[in-house]
């Protein structure tokens, strides 16, 4: 049974692991991956493959109508159910405009009156 359906926001996430130095990351099992550029991006699932060609079920998915902050290197691309989760799309977060988040007074301004 598949956990996604055709309409679902999914976010993608490739296995992760530590490289040779330690830094954790997508696992370097799958870092030459054509799939491995698309990790954090954010799209929606189109096309569901129940038996490809492993018998692995595959999920199409549609990253055109989101805005991502990975560099997408094309608009859809297949996906194993192990490398996506269910995501939602980042809500905005508003300015603080009083309290511990607010920058501190003068920070506004990038030039003093009288400076030259």
């Amino acid at each position: 049974m598949s956990e996604f359906d055709i309409g679902d926001v999914v976010r993608v996430q490739m296995p992760r692991g530590l490289n040779k130095r330690g830094v954790p990351g997508i696992s370097v099992l799958y870092t030459t991956w054509p799939e491995a550029r698309f990790d954090g991006a954010i799209g929606t699932v189109v096309g569901i493959e129940a038996r490809s060609r492993y018998g692995i079920p595959l999920y199409l998915v549609d990253f055109t109508t989101h805005k991502n902050r990975v560099a997408i290197p094309w608009q859809r691309q297949w996906f194993r159910e192990a490398w996506i989760v269910h995501g939602e799309e980042p809500q905005p977060q508003p300015l603080a405009t009083e309290g511990a988040l607010m920058a501190a007074s003068g920070q506004g301004q990038t030039t003093i009156e009288g400076s030259t």
